[in-house]
Parts: C-alpha cells; sequence; structure tokens
C-alpha cells in the first residue's frame, strides 16, 4: 500500500475524492461513517459497488472486501458483447 493511503478503505475514498464527498454522494448526515470506515479497513457490503464505480474502479471490489468478492472479477462491470 502507498505510504500516501493509510490502507485500502482510504485509497477507495481518495479516488473519488475526500471523505466529504464520499459522505455527501452516500447522502450521510456527518463524515463519522465514512472515516469509521477508514479507520477499520472495512467498507459495508451494501456500499462497495458504488464506492469502486464513483473511483472509477481504481479500487476493486475485491480489494475490498474479499470476503464477499473473492475473485478478481467479482463485482467489476461486464461488457456486453455487441
Amino acid at each position: 500500500m502507498s505510504s500516501k493511503h493509510k490502507n485500502v478503505t482510504d485509497k477507495a475514498v481518495r479516488s473519488v475524492g475526500s471523505i466529504s464527498e464520499v459522505s455527501r454522494r452516500f447522502e450521510f448526515q456527518s463524515v463519522q461513517s465514512v472515516a469509521n470506515w477508514i479507520a477499520k479497513n472495512r467498507v459495508p457490503s451494501e456500499r462497495v459497488i458504488q464506492l469502486c464505480q464513483w473511483g472509477n474502479w481504481s479500487v476493486t471490489p475485491h480489494q475490498l472486501r474479499p470476503d464477499i468478492y473473492p475473485n478478481v472479477q467479482d463485482g467489476l462491470p461486464t461488457s456486453e458483447p455487441e
């Protein structure tokens, strides 16, 4: 993990912009929930995909929650054949 990020959760949040930005997008009343995610290095399962999507997939669901997304490609968008 790069020294500029505390952990993978911090990297995912920073890829969106800031703790405040993520909190605003999830319509939280304060930044405390997102700060707790970083402190515990654990994003709630129902927030993983949206957070990864907002960060343009720079962090994958597998990286954030390998317990839920055990395969590297799990949770990533699939492209439909044309």
